[in-house]
């Protein structure tokens, strides 16, 4: 539990950064002088720094470790808010989200490589709870940036605040995370140097798919949810940040329980199970006539979503290959899904409302229950290719690489 905590600082960071501008939309949107279609297109940039960064974040981590990786990507994350703080124009706000995503990407893959690689050294589990700080950070966020708002507090001195809080508090952060994630993984004896550039394993296109379902819909929230409120229900901003609040909260008690799950059942009922509970929290949340059913169902969505990504990358570790490269191919297919997601539900929302594009997102939700299986862990089996629990013998691993 203290290894946990310790590493799950590096996942608060991120996250209560992320959180205070993202709860500030409308702010930034009126500081803009914006429309949603047009901020979908800036937010475009966040992903597009994300795929950049994906294919080199494995030969960083070859080089330096995947905790001086994480760390390194906080500390930019955190001067980054300072730059949406400071932001006079969509087009600038594009490029200081470009580099917001590089950040990100970087803690991303660094923490979830060593966390994983942590578990399969020492054979316990903190995946989930590690996300669930990611979490709470969020919460802890969010309401910051609710009172901020509440006091009237100009959006660029809240930034700056948080940004230059993010950025001694990534100094203290490297002093927590656990030796172990500062080892590198030495390359093979006489092997091969790995390629710069590596293009994702076959096996991981369904594991993709299936925690990209369930996490458009996470994205769409965390982008367009406190608009959505604002628009359609018109509560005051702490009220707005209280109900927004919930969603992140919840998510966090299932990631702190989700290891306790994740030892005893099997990955694919989980992952249908929160798949299930996505969409009905999901659906509350669209047509809820008051703040606090809108919170209550934002609450039940955070459940569901908890442990689908947490899962998703413990099962990326899991497939054939090496391990941190295979967690940072995942975040890249994902990346390069999510491309299309802020402009495209910026999109929807300007031409046909926030409502039509928050229903856009169930499909999704549903696509996560149907590719479940593919959470399923590999073993090995002697005499034969490795083959998923209970289901007949796969194929074969193809791997795509560049020469």
């Amino acid at each position: 539990m203290f290894t946990a905590l310790r590493i799950g600082t590096l996942y608060f960071g991120s996250s209560f950064l992320t959180a205070n501008w993202l709860t500030r939309m409308p702010d930034l949107l009126a500081h803009l002088g914006v429309d949603k279609a047009t901020m979908g297109l800036a937010l475009f940039l966040g992903p597009v720094g994300a795929l950049v960064t994906a294919p080199i974040a494995g030969p960083l981590m070859d080089r330096f470790a995947a905790a001086r990786v994480g760390v390194w990507g906080l500390v930019l994350a955190a001067m980054m808010v300072l730059g949406i703080g400071l932001a006079g124009h969509w087009m600038v706000l594009a490029a200081v989200l470009f580099f917001a995503g590089v950040g990100n990407t970087l803690f991303e893959i660094g923490g979830n490589a060593g966390v994983q690689r942590l578990e399969t050294t020492t054979g316990g589990k903190y995946m989930a709870q590690c996300h669930g700080y990611w979490s709470l950070g969020f919460v802890c966020g969010a309401l910051s940036a609710g009172l901020f708002g509440q006091f009237g507090v100009p959006l660029i001195w809240h930034l700056a605040t948080v940004a230059a809080l993010g950025v001694v508090g990534c100094a203290g952060i490297a002093r927590l995370l656990p030796r172990s994630m500062y080892v590198r993984v030495p390359s093979p004896v006489g092997g091969a140097k790995p390629p710069l550039f590596t293009l994702p394993s076959i096996s991981l296109i369904g594991l993709c798919i299936m925690a990209t379902g369930v996490t458009l819909a996470e994205g769409a929230v965390y982008d367009w949810g406190t608009l959505f409120l604002r628009e359609q229900l018109q509560p005051s901003p702490f009220w707005t940040s209280a109900a927004y609040g919930t969603f992140p909260l919840t998510m966090f008690v299932g990631r702190v329980a989700g290891d306790w799950f994740r030892a005893r059942y099997r990955a694919s009922g989980i992952v249908r199970v929160c798949a299930t509970t996505t969409a009905v929290g999901l659906i509350g949340f669209i047509f809820s006539p008051h703040i606090a059913i809108s919170g209550l169902s934002l609450a039940l969505m955070g459940v569901g979503v908890s442990l689908v990504m947490p899962i998703g990358v413990a099962a990326a570790g899991d497939k054939p290959g090496d391990a941190a490269r295979n967690v940072a191919a995942m975040s890249m297919i994902i990346t390069s899904i999510f491309l299309l997601a802020p402009p495209g539900v910026g999109f929807v929302a300007q031409h046909f409302g926030l409502t039509a594009a928050f229903l856009l997102m169930l499909p999704f939700v549903a696509m996560s229950g149907v590719f479940a299986r593919e959470a399923d862990p590999l073993v090995a089996v002697p005499g034969s290719q490795q083959k998923i629990v209970g289901e007949p013998a796969a194929v074969g691993d193809t791997k795509i690489s560049t020469t």
